[in-house]
């Protein structure tokens, strides 16, 4: 049965009664059905990458405070990642209540910031979003003396980039070490390739919306020559966080920097996955659709995934120092870019053969 917590003038509904120490006991022989000695709230659990953390925490058994400002349904998918009893939402519906959101963190050892939109919103601003909700976390992580706070940004992050998501994430880094410069960890990860990404799919979408008689003309930023990019798999970079978890605080470094494998260019990247979606790929440039889309709309998929190189720092620790070996893309994304095939483009059990989707008018790969 849920408890209630109860405070003063503060009453915390949807969560089991903890301990008022932030540490728990250590029971059971390791995995989901054991506890092991953490408390970890996280924020933007229910994001694109908060599943991978929870699964990955709930494996270790760690008891997990799930923030939310969905309805409790949206929620009910990552109870399958832990054991019953260590996993607890708590519907916090306004962040700008520190009451609440202190009452949320003073029970965990380890606070998760992994909260961040990478489109601006109705009520909320690039700003809003990325760094002022990060300031009201850690502030009241401050208040109440959580011992480690680990924030998620970007390598790419930088107060003189032409995108907006980046500028936003350079802010909430100097405000995380401003108001936890002892307890404070960042992560700077390249784009991330799941399945719920934004990056892989994004590239794959402007590909595939063209017509059959377009061959496969995709506009690419300069096409695809001028930029660089080091993608890294998301649930590498949350079981290392999870590892980052579970080495003792005096072993902790303060920044962390997680890159792939193999660093491509945004035109090899778009022939990796267009190899996946068997579609004909051909890079286009139009130096007054770059003024559209980067100067005059502002878009920011196109700035951000087209525009703009990772630039990795030499010397931070990476995925290996945590003890992670990062996966190849070209080994994880055929499991959610075969979507992007055309349902006739399969391979034929009779010829053995793919259709010719591009030279002929009805996809059956006759020519006429």
């Amino acid at each position: 049965m849920l408890k209630t917590l109860q405070t003063t003038g503060q009453v915390l509904r949807g969560a089991r009664a903890l301990s008022t120490s932030p540490v728990t006991i250590s029971s059971g022989r390791g995995g989901r059905s054991s506890t092991n000695s953490h408390t970890v709230t996280v924020f933007g659990a229910t994001g694109r990458m908060g599943r991978y953390l929870v699964n990955s925490l709930g494996q270790q058994g760690a008891q997990i405070i799930l923030p939310h400002r969905c309805d409790v349904h949206t929620v009910q998918y990552l109870k399958l990642s832990s054991d019953l009893g260590q996993q607890h939402p708590v519907y916090t519906p306004d962040f700008n209540d520190e009451a609440h959101l202190e009452e949320v963190v003073k029970y965990s050892d380890v606070v998760v910031n992994l909260t961040g939109s990478h489109k601006p919103r109705l009520h909320h601003s690039f700003t809003d979003s990325n760094a002022t909700l990060t300031h009201k976390i850690a502030r009241a992580c401050k208040n109440v003396g959580t011992p480690c706070f680990i924030h998620m940004s970007h390598i790419n992050a930088d107060y003189d980039s032409k995108s907006q998501y980046l500028r936003a994430k350079a802010l909430s880094e100097e405000i995380v070490l401003h108001e936890l410069p002892n307890s404070a960890i960042i992560i700077r990860a390249a784009d991330c390739f799941h399945g719920w990404d934004e990056f892989t799919h994004y590239l794959a979408r402007i590909n595939t919306r063209k017509r059959l008689y377009q061959k496969g003309r995709t506009f690419i930023y300069k096409r695809g020559e001028a930029t660089f990019k080091q993608p890294v798999f998301g649930p590498d970079v949350m079981k290392a966080i999870t590892r980052i978890i579970n080495t003792p605080d005096q072993d902790r470094l303060r920044l962390y920097q997680f890159i792939g494998p193999k660093v491509y260019s945004l035109n090899e990247f778009m022939q990796s996955i267009t190899e996946m979606t068997y579609r004909m790929y051909k890079p286009i440039y139009n130096p007054i659709r770059h003024f559209v889309e980067a100067d005059l709309w502002k878009h920011e998929n196109y700035i951000r995934y087209q525009m703009i190189s990772d630039t990795p720092t030499h010397g931070l620790p990476g995925l290996e120092d945590v003890g992670i070996k990062p996966a190849a893309f070209e080994d994880e994304a055929i499991a959610w870019l075969r979507n992007y095939r055309i349902f006739w483009q399969v391979w034929d059990p009779i010829d053995g053969q793919r259709s010719n989707i591009y030279n002929n008018s009805v996809g059956t790969g006759e020519n006429f």
